[in-house]
């Protein structure tokens, strides 16, 4: 594993990831170039996830954490039924960091998230620093199905 969990979401607010590993820290918010968010699942239950997209900007935040605690994080993420582990790499300024972010697996369809879990995003996003206006936009992007 690379050292660094490249996140987006809800993953994106300082405390969530705590709620598992209190050992996790926030150590930069960045972006990762040609990745997009978008929903998959059930209408009104879809969860966020990133596709490739040429020409995009995730924001993200960089979680750091003792390696020891890696299944931990695979847990959390449920990691390998919902979610696969994909190398990135975040910018952040004039820097690069290498990482691994948990993109849903391809099978599911596009969706629509509930209000409660978009509102819970855009809240993350405000507090990251972030325009939680990405997140309406990424709804306008999202493929029909």
């Amino acid at each position: 594993m690379d050292r660094y969990f490249i996140a987006y979401a809800t993953n994106i607010k300082a405390d969530e990831l705590t709620k598992s590993i209190p050992e996790a820290k926030i150590i930069s918010y960045g972006y990762v170039k040609n990745y997009a968010l978008q929903f998959v699942g059930y209408d009104g239950h879809a969860i966020a996830t990133v596709v490739k997209k040429f020409g995009a900007k995730l924001p993200v935040a960089i979680w750091d954490f003792p390696i020891e605690m890696r299944n931990m994080l695979t847990n959390y993420e449920q990691f390998p039924y919902l979610y696969e582990r994909k190398k990135v790499t975040a910018h952040v300024g004039k820097f690069k960091m290498r990482g691994e972010i948990y993109v849903t697996k391809q099978n599911l369809r596009f969706g629509t998230p509930s209000e409660e879990y978009l509102q819970t995003l855009k809240k993350a996003y405000s507090e990251a620093g972030f325009d939680p206006n990405l997140i309406d936009e990424a709804l306008k992007r999202q493929p029909k199905e």
